[in-house]
């Protein structure tokens, strides 16, 4: 599904990997210190240069954008510097893209860099897939979450009262990942909301993936600059490999997690780290898994370790389990009329499950009890 590149440029540690998708490819970049250095790599994969627009969202340094607009510049490219419109994700702000794309003259020849956070870069990814029938776009997150899922699985679209409703394939051509442009300090949300990410995208994949992921545990919580590097593109590699495969139950494993911890967000409040969100929906999700003979206690517990390893916590706010199974109904019933969840099978397989009621509320009931 990919290949893989490493090499040494300077004092930049590249990779290059091609990840492979439900009907295209996408190229994807990794160093340290990397950005504002691939313009002419980009140069000779779109042909001869011609417009880019360079968009940064609110709050992205002047220098980085100065860097990449030098770096463009001198590998031919006639940039034209937009700033991200608005703020949130939803179809406002895709057409609201669309219009400085269109003030820009950009079109399906030219080049879009788009430097931001998950939410920019997933309006980026739908507006420039219908710009013009599709524009090249290569993303640059400016963090580690952004880094492992907005490339391969940008965040679905808002609707009014209704949170990440409307989903769409990945569009970007090119990603760009320098660690150097995140937050690489272990005790902070930022990383331990990737690592969580990592978690929960390994033990879809495979149980080869599971286990890079458990032997760089060490490296990870030390802050290893080129160990981070290489465990963002395997898990961006194996959200390809899950989103991507001809299997329905394979591609909606990616969920595994994500339904509890938007559940839970909203009866605990925005005070809950999403770290900690995700990897109670990886703890809950198995140990329902566990109990409907699906998963082996080890395995769970193996989970759990991994999962401390990481430095991940648990939501420590009370929580009523009335209100949380109520909560999860609505999460599952608003995208199915079948109440099915995500478990684990084995490590490294995950499918949905249909959940008995009774079963849902004696493990809300003990979960919440823990708290």
């Amino acid at each position: 599904m990919s290949d893989e590149t490493v090499e040494e440029v300077g004092e930049l540690h590249r990779m290059r990997q091609w990840v492979a998708l439900r009907g295209s490819s996408m190229d994807v970049r990794g160093g340290i210190g990397l950005s504002g250095h691939v313009a002419k790599d980009l140069r000779t994969a779109v042909g001869k240069p011609h417009a880019c627009a360079l968009v940064g969202e609110r709050g992205v340094s002047d220098e980085l954008l100065a860097t990449n607009h030098r770096d463009l510049s001198s590998a031919g490219f006639e940039v034209r510097p937009l700033e991200m419109p608005g703020d949130g994700c939803d179809l406002a702000r895709v057409e609201a893209l669309a219009e400085r794309l269109l003030e820009a003259r950009v079109t399906a020849d030219d080049l879009v860099v788009v430097i931001g956070g998950d939410e920019t870069l997933s309006c980026a990814a739908l507006a420039c897939s219908l710009w013009c029938g599709g524009v090249s776009l290569v993303e640059v997150p400016i963090d580690a979450v952004s880094a492992v899922r907005s490339s391969v699985t940008p965040r679905p679209l808002d609707l009014a009262g209704a949170p990440q409703m409307l989903s769409h394939d990945a569009g970007a051509r090119f990603a760009i990942v320098d660690v150097r442009l995140f937050d690489l300090d272990p005790v902070h949300e930022e990383l331990r909301h990737a690592f969580a990410l990592m978690a929960a995208t390994a033990a879809c994949d495979s149980n080869k993936a599971f286990e890079r992921l458990w032997d760089s545990t060490d490296e990870l919580v030390a802050g290893n600059e080129q160990v981070i590097l290489r465990q963002i593109l395997d898990a961006v590699k194996s959200r390809g490999r899950v989103v991507g495969s001809t299997s329905a139950a394979t591609r909606q494993s990616v969920s595994y997690g994500e339904d509890f911890a938007r559940a839970l967000r909203s009866v605990a409040g925005d005070s809950v780290p999403a770290s900690s969100l995700l990897a109670d929906g990886l703890r809950f999700s198995a140990r329902l898994a566990v109990a409907l003979e699906q998963l082996s206690v080890d395995d769970m517990f193996t989970q759990d370790e991994l999962l401390e390893r990481l430095g991940l916590g648990t939501c420590e706010v009370p929580v009523d389990p009335d209100a949380l199974v109520a909560a999860l109904k609505q999460e599952r019933f608003s995208r199915t009329n079948r109440f099915m969840m995500a478990t684990p099978r084995a490590l490294g397989r995950v499918r949905l499950s249909v959940i008995p009621d009774d079963l849902l509320a004696e493990h809300a009931a003990a979960w919440c009890a823990s708290r």
